[in-house]
């Protein structure tokens, strides 16, 4: 390992972890758990759209980076599983804001996913949750938010721009040397 490799210490989820990603991450929260309980229409409806199409990627990515650290070397470059994440969550927000199949498939899994969690936390008031898939309103309109998807990119590009040897040095196959 080079001196150079030696400085660099791999930083995961820092895309999660970066401001303007954690300041969508409360506005979606508080906008869910508040504001739409409050007076649910267009614009919440929206605020929830754009706020998930930024920090859904950065999750994804964090996810993947936080896996890929635990075997103390990079699969692949860090702008490719970005760019996966991107092209993903645009495609989920697409088809099911326009396919009646896709948007039975999104409640239903979502539902699926949040359903232990539910149950957990009816079990400490000694009940049952039953299981029920997520409310999906179907809006085409939703599709002038897939713009918010440039949020993560640029950030991400400006984290990039900020530790150029990060970026060199994830890329290296250090799981593979023998040095220690």
């Amino acid at each position: 390992m080079t001196r150079r490799e030696e400085r660099v210490t791999p930083q995961p989820a820092r895309l999660l972890r970066h401001p303007i990603v954690l300041f969508f991450l409360v506005v979606w929260l508080v906008n869910d758990h508040v504001l739409k309980g409050r007076g649910p229409g267009w614009l919440t409806g929206k605020l929830s759209d754009v706020a998930c199409l930024v920090v859904v990627p950065a999750l994804l990515v964090a996810a993947l980076e936080l896996w890929q650290s635990r075997g103390a070397c990079a699969l692949a470059p860090r702008r490719a599983p970005l760019v996966v994440a991107l092209v993903a969550t645009g495609f989920v927000m697409a088809t099911i804001n326009t396919i009646d199949a896709a948007a039975v498939a999104y409640r239903y899994g979502l539902g699926a996913l949040q359903w232990p969690v539910r149950q957990i936390l009816a079990m400490v008031e000694g009940e049952l949750a039953a299981f029920r898939p997520v409310r999906l309103w179907m809006d085409p309109t939703d599709l002038l938010t897939l713009p918010s998807l440039l949020v993560p990119w640029l950030v991400s590009r400006r984290l990039d721009r900020k530790e150029p040897s990060a970026s060199s040095a994830a890329r290296s196959p250090s799981c593979f040397s023998t040095a220690s």
